[in-house]
């Protein structure tokens, strides 16, 4: 393969931003509205959907009681052939509320792309958000950010999302909201660590933006939306960021079938995507984040990985690198130097001088002193900091990302030592039914090197609360030992 055959991809997958022939690809459709319907709508909201009946009233609910009203949203349901009952659900919607469109599609498409991209078709609103039909936002949502982009004039922006799983909820992307409001920053001042995410959650966007610059999901099943919303990045140059919730991300199917997903195909399709990107746009340190983020990720999935749909072996190794390779070929930075840990830099370095077999036999010695440390304890201190245990000397050293453990509570003074590579920014508790809500960071103080003091919240339990030590590249640790300590 050469040049030429990854630009004829480029075609094949519609990734072209100066051809508009997508638009006569669109999938056809039979549409059914509710009875008043608004030409002129503040947001249009693009649900894709296959199959989610068991989820659609929670989002559809949260869309219906918007705080800025119904009148004011373009809801569209575009429905991708579902064979289960998705739209015996959605069609009381459009008889008890206004500006709901369904879309069904005559055939499936196979993927989110296509839905989607009749929704960036018919979308008429000043703004737009892509939402997922498992998913839904708080009633806040829609107003909170229109508004943010109204006072900015950005284009895109961004705001705080929460993760479910099965009912237990966390903080999602923390780069996107947890440092506060922000008006026109520039995506040149954005962390290595928001790069780890632009799925469709927590954003929007001007359609504007999408207009002129012929923004579109691109012809495959994964890696579509980040591309998109990377490139809606590019373009608008500034974002808006807001510290508050809007966005709750189901993670109830997230178990062994969807990583069961993540095959061949889908390592191909992400490098293609990051192929494009890094054709399609100059070298910065956008850029450079953007791909050094992604690039971790994938060795995350396909070199590290043992439980996906494409089998452990050397020979996913040896193809993952030649497919990198071809990809994305000799970059002018080193990504390394964004990754969160040095199990992965010891990986890219691996990969970079081609040696396949001291890869496979690192990751699986290392897979050794994991289950070592996590199950038994065992670990090597050398000058304050805590290390994997070694096995062999001929093996790079793997640092821990943090050893923290609590020593003494008096009253609710926590004593505990604390060690990383990273730099300590705090200590936080949150309810973990209100992880968001209920966020507050703790005062502390430094006492010796390692030795901190916390004052823990009147009341802290410890099965209803989570205690965590927080690191400036957005990362957090629990504590060991803690649980004893609080009765």
């Amino acid at each position: 393969m050469n040049a030429i055959d990854i630009v004829q991809e480029y075609e094949k997958f519609d990734y072209d931003l100066t051809n508009r022939g997508w638009q006569k690809e669109i999938a056809s459709f039979k549409l059914t509205c509710s009875r008043t319907i608004n030409q002129t709508p503040k947001v249009s909201i693009v649900i894709a959907n296959y199959n989610n009946a068991a989820y659609l009233d929670r989002m559809m609910t949260s869309l219906v009681n918007q705080t800025i009203g119904i009148e004011q949203l373009q809801v569209m349901f575009i429905d991708d052939k579902s064979t289960d009952n998705s739209i015996d659900v959605i069609k009381p919607y459009l008889t008890n509320y206004p500006n709901i469109e369904m879309y069904v599609l005559d055939e499936n498409t196979g993927g989110a792309h296509g839905p989607r991209n009749v929704g960036l078709v018919h979308a008429r609103g000043e703004y737009l958000v892509i939402l997922d039909a498992d998913d839904w936002y708080d009633e806040d949502a829609l107003k909170y950010m229109s508004d943010m982009l109204d006072a900015s004039g950005d284009d895109f922006g961004v705001s705080g999302i929460i993760q479910s799983v099965d009912g237990k909820l966390s903080l999602k992307s923390k780069p996107y909201f947890i440092d506060g409001d922000f008006k026109n920053r520039s995506i040149q001042a954005l962390p290595a660590e928001f790069y780890g995410w632009l799925g469709p959650q927590g954003i929007m966007v001007s359609r504007k933006v999408v207009i002129d610059n012929n923004l579109h999901f691109v012809n495959q099943r994964v890696a579509d939306d980040v591309t998109f919303f990377y490139e809606a990045m590019r373009f608008s140059k500034t974002i808006s960021q807001g510290k508050a919730l809007t966005t709750y991300l189901n993670r109830d199917a997230d178990n062994a079938g969807l990583s069961k997903a993540i095959n061949r195909t889908f390592m191909i399709s992400w490098l293609r995507a990051l192929s494009y990107i890094n054709d399609m746009f100059p070298d910065d340190i956008s850029k450079e984040r953007f791909l050094s983020r992604r690039i971790e990720w994938l060795i995350h999935d396909f070199c590290l990985k043992r439980n996906i749909g494409y089998k452990y072996s050397k020979n996913r190794l040896r193809d993952f690198k030649a497919h990198l390779d071809f990809y994305i070929g000799h970059l002018s930075f080193d990504p390394s130097r964004h990754f969160r840990n040095d199990f992965r830099k010891s990986v890219w370095q691996y990969l970079e001088k081609n040696n396949i077999n001291g890869l496979y036999r690192f990751i699986f010695l290392f897979s050794v002193r994991w289950v070592l440390n996590k199950k038994l304890g065992m670990k090597t201190v050398v000058a304050n900091t805590y290390y994997y245990p070694q096995l062999l000397s001929s093996l790079p050293q793997t640092r821990l990302d943090v050893y923290a453990v609590a020593k003494e509570l008096s009253q609710n003074t926590l004593h505990l030592e604390v060690y990383s590579f990273k730099k300590l920014v705090g200590f936080e508790c949150r309810q973990l039914k209100q992880p968001y809500l209920s966020r507050q960071e703790l005062a502390y103080k430094k006492i010796a090197e390692n030795c901190y003091q916390v004052q823990l919240p009147e009341g802290f339990v410890y099965e209803t609360n989570q205690f965590a030590v927080t690191f400036d590249d957005y990362s957090e640790s629990g504590v060991k030992g803690l649980k004893k300590l609080v009765k």
